[in-house]
């Protein structure tokens, strides 16, 4: 009998799961807010979609614009959502979703995406996706508009550049 209580008392001296920390190398702008911690990370996978375009100040200059994001997000077991428009992420289970308005960038070299903070606008769907504060872009590898290729007579042509990125969703620590 009184083994049980030992056995009882050991098992809360054994360690939660380690919480999920803050990525490496964010700077102090793009950090999240206090009472915010992430909930998960995904690693999407895929391309950004951009087309030749006319600069509309400037019917000379042509440029790439992103068209949208071609992109499938993995949690380490398995495909788990998808981000298939700009700043809007599909979990594939639960269909819940997530916008997100970006705040502020940081370069991450002129071949990559730069790292980005977004404000996150879950859509109201319970889900993987509810409750979701605060989206993190990092550790972007690619993606980045193609910096020659576009002028006048390829207007409408499509570049499709392959990247790599992670993503951490936060959510509010707060209490009622």
């Amino acid at each position: 009998m009184l083994r049980l209580p030992a056995l009882f008392a050991a098992s809360l001296a054994v360690p939660a799961l380690a919480a999920i920390a803050e990525p490496a190398g964010v700077a102090p702008p793009l950090r999240v807010l206090p009472d915010e911690a992430p909930a998960f990370v995904l690693t999407a996978d895929g391309v950004q979609v951009y087309q030749c375009q006319a600069v509309p100040a400037d019917s000379n200059a042509y440029a790439w614009f992103l068209v949208a994001p071609d992109a499938t997000l993995s949690d380490g077991t398995g495909t788990v959502a998808r981000l298939a428009s700009p700043d809007h992420w599909n979990s594939l289970h639960d269909l819940s979703g997530v916008s997100a308005v970006p705040l502020r960038m940081q370069p991450a070299g002129s071949a990559n995406l730069p790292w980005e903070l977004l404000h996150a606008v879950p859509d109201g769907s319970p889900g993987m996706f509810a409750g979701v504060t605060s989206i993190q872009r990092v550790n972007t590898r690619g993606g980045a508009a193609p910096t020659a290729g576009c002028d006048e007579t390829h207007v409408g042509d499509e570049a499709r550049v392959a990247f790599t990125a992670d993503y951490y969703f936060y959510k509010s620590t707060a209490t009622g």
